[in-house]
């Protein structure tokens, strides 16, 4: 190999980039000195590029995990695996994760209630079997639990409810999912108040009437006393719930005397105003009113009832209605009215003419009543009860308010009613 040498210095020659054996042109230390700065320079530029990529590579790598690091602590969800060394659940289905979170409901300018720190909910989750994974608070959640790829039923709730209480919303919502082997399954709660709830307010007339009468809820699960002093919503199970009176000085009354019974809905909050009437007519004669409000989580009813001389149906003037007939079964002379809707059979109302049967008649509360739900039964004896009531001779009877006296039946073409008729009268 040939060598050159300037000032002294020896120097290898190096390869070109078109693989041919560099050699100096020029001559002199002036030369070296050149090369030897632009090579030095070259060197340093590409040393300073590397570094820089190396930089904005270490950087990129540090948002990518920033952000997971993000996604992970900021997710409300539970995530489920699957060890298969654990002594715990084993076997050939393998681990799926669910990751569960709390959604957010519509907004809207209606009245709303603050919703409750779900971080304080309990959780709950079941195998289909009902064997439980974790029953706690949803806020001291593991990260992690033994789960393997199976069906499972998740549920929210705010507090534990099961008996009328005041003051106590519940919301919750449940689901049943599907946890798949290597598979993330998403759950997202919508909680909405699940139970529903009734408010009583008591007019002066009526406190100094009953004064010495108690004023009871009950639903399915259980009855409250409501003071007259109360003014805080009693939340109940829904379903069918009634409001009765008995008196507090008479042992025994379990029954007492109905009021109201209606279906309470989840999220309905219902205020009842109690009046006293002054008056002596019977049959739900007085006047009512009813308000509904809709908000993002509850439906706001108002209504106003005017309670008379305590209708028992010991009387024409005290006759009860056909919704109230619950509770009665069995009892004789019972005066019940309603507006006659047609003539039953086993499976429907028959509320348009042509009608065929004058054996029975359906009456409601209301006249035009179609669903025969909502009736009670008449069974018309023979003589002159049914000659002056039947539809099928007297098609013009049919809107028409009649009371009745006679006996209370559970069970009359399906629904409740009165037979063995021994007196009637007509609007």
């Amino acid at each position: 190999m040939r060598r050159e040498i300037f000032s002294g210095n020896r120097y290898r020659i190096l390869p070109d980039h078109t693989g041919n054996s560099f050699s100096t042109l020029n001559t002199g230390a002036t030369a070296l000195n050149g090369f030897d700065f632009n090579f030095r320079k070259l060197l340093t530029r590409s040393n300073l590029e590397f570094r820089s990529i190396a930089a904005n590579l270490y950087l990129f790598l540090g948002i990518v995990l920033f952000s997971i690091s993000l996604l992970i602590s900021s997710c409300q969800g539970l995530v489920f695996t699957d060890d298969k060394g654990d002594k715990g659940d084993k076997g050939d289905k393998g681990s799926g994760s669910l990751a569960m979170k709390f959604g957010e409901a519509a907004v809207t300018k209606g009245v709303t209630k603050e919703f409750p720190d779900s971080n304080s909910f309990t959780l709950l989750v079941k195998r289909v079997d009902g064997s439980i994974v974790y029953n706690g608070r949803y806020g001291d959640r593991p990260a992690n639990m033994v789960l393997v790829a199976a069906s499972y039923d998740v549920s929210v709730f705010s507090r534990p409810f099961s008996v009328p209480q005041f003051d106590a919303p519940c919301y919750s919502d449940s689901k049943t999912v599907v946890v798949e082997k290597d598979k993330v399954t998403h759950l997202q709660f919508l909680c909405r108040q699940s139970n529903g709830a009734v408010l009583l307010s008591f007019t002066p007339e009526f406190k100094s009437r009953f004064g010495l009468w108690s004023t009871v809820l009950s639903d399915a699960a259980g009855s409250v006393v409501y003071p007259f002093s109360e003014n805080r919503y009693l939340f109940m199970n829904p379903g069918e719930i009634t409001v009765r009176l008995k008196q507090s000085a008479v042992p025994g009354d379990s029954l007492g005397v109905l009021l109201t019974r209606r279906t309470l809905l989840p999220r309905e909050m219902v205020a009842i105003n109690l009046h006293s009437s002054s008056g002596e007519t019977g049959g739900g004669e007085g006047g009512a009113s009813a308000k509904i409000v809709i908000d993002t989580s509850s439906i706001w009813v108002k209504e106003s009832m005017v309670i008379g001389n305590l209708r028992d149906g010991s009387s024409k003037e005290l006759a009860l209605n056909a919704d109230e007939l619950a509770g009665y079964a069995g009892l004789k002379g019972v005066w019940v009215c309603g507006y006659i809707a047609g003539y039953l059979t086993t499976s429907s109302l028959i509320s348009t003419a042509p009608f065929d049967v004058e054996t029975n008649i359906a009456i409601a509360l209301t006249p035009g009543e179609s669903l025969k739900s909502k009736c009670a039964g008449i069974a018309l004896p023979t003589g002159a009860i049914r000659e002056a009531l039947n539809l099928k001779s007297k098609p013009g009877n049919l809107g028409k308010k009649i009371w009745v006296k006679g006996t209370i039946t559970d069970s009359y073409f399906g629904i409740r009613g009165v037979n063995s008729v021994t007196e009637f009268a007509m609007e």
